[in-house]
Formats: structure tokens, sequence, C-alpha cells
């Protein structure tokens, strides 16, 4: 018997098919977030999630509040721009709030005032989650807070500053 190119189409598409629902129905079985729904362990499927939420206030070194200072979380080891993974701004009493839900367990927080008066200041977070019992789905880490409070320093003067502010004085004198 001679199988023609027609017949060998089909049956390929059938195998296919076949195996796209034997590898659907795997990926299905394994999403059980309950233990010992397979097999005696715990079958898992999917990524980690967790809340963290991370505030504070930013003064300046007289405790006046700094309003519209933009605030940057990022991994420790990046840049805070552009690769922040929150951002927000200080609102009229100097306050702010940023949070995500991908779970970090260190990460930097990152002041830049508007004010061109100020120095920026940055600092490391390490954040310690807390799982909540009522919550079943075993990739939950759980809810991390923290509190972060900025007091930004003036700008220090460059030399080239200082000199020039220096020879101003002379020349007045």
């Amino acid at each position: 018997m001679k199988i023609n190119f027609i017949d060998k189409i089909n049956f390929s598409k059938t195998i296919s098919q076949i195996c796209a629902a034997g590898l659907a129905l795997l990926g299905f079985g394994c999403s059980s977030d309950e233990p010992g729904g397979g097999g005696g362990g715990v079958c898992m499927y999917g990524t980690p999630t967790g809340h963290w939420e991370i505030r504070g206030a930013v003064t300046d070194q007289e405790g006046a509040p700094v309003t519209d200072a933009e605030i940057r979380v990022t991994n420790p080891n990046s840049n805070s721009f552009p690769n922040a993974i929150a951002t927000t701004d200080t609102n009229s009493e100097g306050n702010y709030n940023v949070d995500d839900h991908f779970p970090h367990y260190q990460l930097k927080v990152v002041c830049v005032p508007k004010d061109p008066a100020l120095d920026a200041d940055s600092t490391l977070v390490d954040l310690k989650y807390i799982k909540e019992n009522n919550i079943k789905n075993s990739w939950y880490v759980g809810h991390a807070e923290a509190t972060v409070d900025f007091k930004l320093k003036p700008k220090q003067k460059t030399d080239e500053e200082n000199n020039t502010g220096q020879e101003e004085n002379e020349a007045n004198e």
C-alpha cells in the first residue's frame, strides 16, 4: 500500500494535536496549590508573588518638607534611572508612598530633589516578608513594609565655585 503526501500531513497533524493536548493536561495537573495534590508532594506551577510597601518623609537639614522630590526604587546593583522598579514624588508635606507586587528582598531607594540647592541621597532597604495564614497560595511570600526618611543636605560648592567666590570678594575689597 502506498501512502500519499496528504495522508502523511493528516497523520502528522493528528500526532501534533495529541501532543499538544497531553502537554496542556500536564500543565493543568501541575498547577495545584494544595499540598499532597499529586503523588505525595506539593505540585507547583507559577511565579512567586508578594507585596511590599515603602513610605517615608523627605526634609532638608532644618526639617522643612521637600516637595516634588522624585523617589526611585530599584535593584541595589542597578542605576536608579531608567531602571527603577517603581517611582513616585513627594507630596506637599514631603511624604511619599510606593509599592509593588513582585517580591524583592533588598531594594535601593533613591531621593532626587527638584531643588538644585539640595543633594540627592540613597539607601539600601532589607525587606522581611510576613505571610498571612489565610492565603493558601504557596507562591505568595507575604507582605513587607519599610519606612525610609531622608534628610537632604545642601549641595557642597565645588573648588571652582569656591575660587570664583573668593575672586569676587577680593575684587569687592
